[in-house]
């Protein structure tokens, strides 16, 4: 118990701090003057130089309407043309997802997204409309043996805060992995719930999340906790963490916590990151355990 009241307290002056620095406007340096593009929510470009971006507002000089100011919330992304020169600035392509674990933002409406986990999972990712997205994953190499199909529909409850419903059905096909003649297959379906607070630069996510089986929800609940924050102009820190609660038994408190950063390309996207699992109970005594992760993230299509 003295474990998880600590473990408390750390995580509740985690999320203090970076509520306070999230909801307080903070500047960026102001960009050279290049011509950029900003895309809009509901489809429309403008084309111009960036004037001004922080974490409010961006404002865009252009040739026909002048300044036009921006609110963040109204911006998918903004890419610089021709951006390949050491001191561009890419943003964020992927602010649907951590690595693992979903944020309530949506994919982009008509895109096709593509992810690779440590080479064994491959997802893809297509947005139905601006709060709709469907994916499928699936084990590499053998995609019968192991697949996933997910929704979330997200919405807006205001400029800095959305709401979202995940909904998941995990399929293993018993002894597909090692048996091909096997032809069982065992389901179970997840339904997470999850706040995300910020921009798409710099959020915070929290979930909680049942599994559903036969109808049921479990009684466990899977927690989540992500902290993403652009920290220079081609890398953002992520942060994605778990925790399992109600597990029963000899286990009182068990989860993984992980960091890590994202390599921000102009179409795709690089992940490093180091994952911990922990467990704490009576008579239990887990060893440190460092899991390295790599994965690749890729927008197709223009």
């Amino acid at each position: 118990m003295k474990h998880i009241i600590t473990l408390l307290l750390v995580l509740l002056a985690i999320v203090t701090k970076a509520q306070n620095d999230y909801y307080q406007p903070q500047k960026q340096p102001a960009p050279a003057k290049r011509t950029y593009t900003i895309v809009l929510k509901d489809g429309t470009q403008l084309r111009g130089e960036l004037v001004r971006q922080d974490s409010v507002e961006a404002v865009i000089r252009t040739n026909n309407l002048g300044e036009v100011r921006l609110k963040t919330d109204q911006i998918v992304r903004i890419e610089q043309e021709g951006a390949q020169a050491e001191g561009d600035v890419y943003p964020n392509l992927f602010p649907q997802t951590m690595r693992f674990a979903p944020t309530a933002f949506s994919a982009e409406k008509n895109k096709l997204y593509f992810r690779n986990y440590a080479l064994y999972i491959s997802q893809f990712e297509y947005g139905i409309s601006d709060n709709w997205s469907v994916n499928a994953s699936f084990f590499s190499f053998v995609p019968t043996a192991l697949f996933n199909l997910s929704t979330k529909v997200s919405l807006p409850v205001s400029s800095r805060v959305r709401l979202g419903v995940n909904a998941q059905y995990i399929g293993l096909r018993d002894g597909g992995l090692f048996n091909g003649n096997s032809n069982s297959l065992v389901g179970i379906g997840y339904v997470q719930g999850i706040v995300t607070t910020g921009d798409r630069r710099n959020n915070t996510t929290y979930g909680l999340g049942w599994s559903v089986s036969n109808g049921e929800l479990s009684r466990n609940v899977v927690g989540t906790f992500g902290l993403v924050r652009k920290v220079s102009p081609k890398l953002t820190f992520i942060s994605e963490n778990f925790v399992l609660l109600g597990g029963g038994g000899n286990v009182d408190f068990a989860g993984v916590v992980s960091a890590g950063v994202r390599f921000d390309r102009r179409r795709h996207a690089f992940d490093l990151a180091l994952y911990v699992p922990f467990i704490v109970g009576t008579k239990i005594a887990a060893p440190l355990t460092l899991i390295p992760f790599v994965s690749y993230h890729l927008r197709i299509g223009k």
